[in-house]
């Protein structure tokens, strides 16, 4: 197995959701454990992700698993809030402001529904286990819907900076709405595996191209869908 990067060992520093080992050892055994879970996670889903198959990836024991967690369940409870801050941190590197100067607002929101289509794509066996697990488990829900609103504030706060040019009478609400619908449309995708729409299967860039375009429409930004997306220089 890789050794880990410092990116991935940056991610995993002080998850609240586990005790951090105090012993680098340690540490790095941890890492391989949250690394293992999610790449068989990645390739067959939660239930077919067995214990002692992530322990022998990550080359520890079933007893070290235990060690550090108490089930499976407090497991994906540390990957997901690992993965809210992967995502967390794509998102502030997105709505950098200087990367921004002199764009329009279909640039922004066009950037902002690829990245959510491109993180669904990457990690989605992985989100399907937090949904399925949220529906039973209140501590997951509770996390869930806390991340969703922590989103659509850093989106809004980066978007709204632009609010003169929206014709929304209500543009924090729009944004907020726009960003759940987009979220919406993207959990149905990791729901049944895929979205269908006028007769056939939509694609990444399909998917990506329709956010912004319902989003800038709800929002009301004057000519940003008059041609399509794609062929816009």
């Amino acid at each position: 197995m890789t050794q880990p990067t410092d990116h991935e060992t940056d991610r995993s520093r002080d998850l609240a959701s586990i005790s951090r080992p105090k012993q680098a050892r340690s540490q790095r055994t941890l890492l391989r454990i949250l690394e293992a879970a999610e790449a068989l996670i990645h390739e067959k889903g939660l239930d077919d992700a067995s214990i002692p198959e992530i322990v022998r990836r990550a080359g520890s024991s079933v007893g070290g698993f235990y060690a550090r967690f108490k089930d499976k369940n407090e497991l994906l409870r540390a990957l997901e809030e690992r993965f809210f801050r992967d995502v967390s941190d794509r998102v502030d590197a997105l709505a950098d402001a200087t990367r921004w100067e002199g764009a329009r607002v279909a640039d922004m929101v066009e950037a902002c529904a690829a990245e959510l289509v491109t993180v669904v794509r990457e990690r989605r066996n992985l989100i399907a286990a937090f949904l399925h697990r949220a529906v039973h488990d209140e501590a997951f829900k509770v996390e869930a819907v806390r991340f969703r609103e922590l989103l659509s504030s850093r989106i809004g706060g980066f978007l709204l900076t632009r609010r003169d040019e929206f014709t929304h009478p209500d543009p924090e609400r729009a944004v907020d709405l726009g960003v759940l619908f987009a979220l919406s449309l993207m959990i149905q995708s990791v729901l049944l595996e895929g979205v269908r729409a006028g007769g056939r299967s939509l694609s990444d860039a399909d998917l990506a191209e329709e956010i912004a375009r319902n989003f800038l429409a709800y929002v009301g930004v004057p000519d940003a869908t008059s041609a399509p997306i794609g062929a816009r220089p």
